[in-house]
């Protein structure tokens, strides 16, 4: 396989079957880029983006640590922490990697972190924090942050180390970000089609981890705004899933199909195989019941203000 610039196998999106841009013309003006991020397991460093791996941080300064356990939701089985729980990395992007991102003037790195508990004011799920930095000016970096607490977390807000591959696709919007017509026709295109492709889960919106690019909705859309009244653009995705057990059809990428597995099952009582794609969940985390969260950014507020919005199944 070939290689990236931050030293991952370079995975590529195969060509889709049907060109919908050509098929309806409104949807080819809407058609908008997004970064795939494709994690996969791995060892990066500090200077390499990553999905959970270790991030390129001051060594003079304090990792945040979250103190809001009366906010937390549900435990199930976890102890609550008595000292302040460390936040885990979740990503950290170069622009030299993925300058789509948008970058606040003189900054080139982000990283995102969560608590790896549930917090009832963000949805019963991990709440999110967004920084924004200037690499250059790291010059004594911390070599080893504060490891995680698994007896005091959710195992599934603990991501494992990725290498990213960014790859950039076109897409879509998600059907439920499409004017009703428009909605309606492309469903009458299906049901008088002789082929077995969905709009909604294989020519639409990518899904899986990204940059940018329309949201792949799992619920209906909302789309949130600013404390100054903005309408958020979508920064990211981060999803639980690669893909799902019918959008892998065409978002498999293509270094992968040839390691797809089958196995057996049945469907309304009727046997048939399974797909097991690889890599489905790369870094092991799980948001909610299969679910993504999606982070939001306003680029006409200085400060750069960041939302977050989880939907599971």
């Amino acid at each position: 396989m070939n290689k990236n610039s931050g030293g991952a196998s370079r995975l590529t999106t195969p060509p889709k079957p049907l060109d919908m841009g050509q098929t309806f013309s409104e949807l080819a003006e809407m058609a908008r880029t997004t970064v795939r991020l494709h994690p996969r397991r791995g060892t990066p460093g500090r200077k390499e983006s990553s999905m959970g791996g270790p991030l390129l941080w001051p060594r003079d300064e304090q990792w945040p640590r979250c103190t809001q356990f009366d906010q937390h939701g549900s435990y199930s089985d976890i102890d609550l922490p008595t000292d302040p729980l460390p936040l885990v990395p979740v990503l950290q992007i170069f622009a030299r990697d993925v300058p789509e991102l948008p970058f606040p003037q003189d900054t080139d790195l982000c990283q995102v972190l969560w608590c790896p508990l549930d917090h009832d004011y963000v949805g019963a799920a991990p709440a999110v924090t967004v920084l924004w930095r200037d690499s250059s000016s790291i010059t004594d970096p911390l070599l080893e942050h504060p490891p995680a607490d698994p007896p005091h977390s959710e195992d599934e807000y603990i991501p494992h180390p990725c290498v990213l591959s960014p790859e950039r696709v076109a897409e879509f919007p998600d059907p439920r970000d499409l004017p009703w017509d428009l909605q309606q026709r492309i469903q009458q295109w299906e049901n008088e089609a002789r082929h077995d492709w969905s709009y909604f889960y294989h020519l639409s919106a990518a899904p899986g981890t990204k940059v940018g690019g329309w949201v792949s909705w799992i619920q209906d859309p909302i789309w949130l705004t600013c404390e100054a009244g903005h309408e958020l653009e979508h920064m990211l995705t981060i999803a639980s899933w690669e893909s799902d057990g019918q959008s892998w059809k065409t978002w498999t990428p293509v270094e992968d199909r040839g390691r797809i597995g089958w196995h057996p099952g049945n469907v309304n009582g009727h046997s048939v195989q399974i797909p097991l794609v690889p890599d489905q969940r790369p870094a092991d985390i799980m948001i909610g019941d299969a679910g993504s969260m999606y982070v939001f950014t306003c680029t006409r507020c200085d400060h750069r203000p960041t939302l977050t919005l989880m939907q599971c199944s």
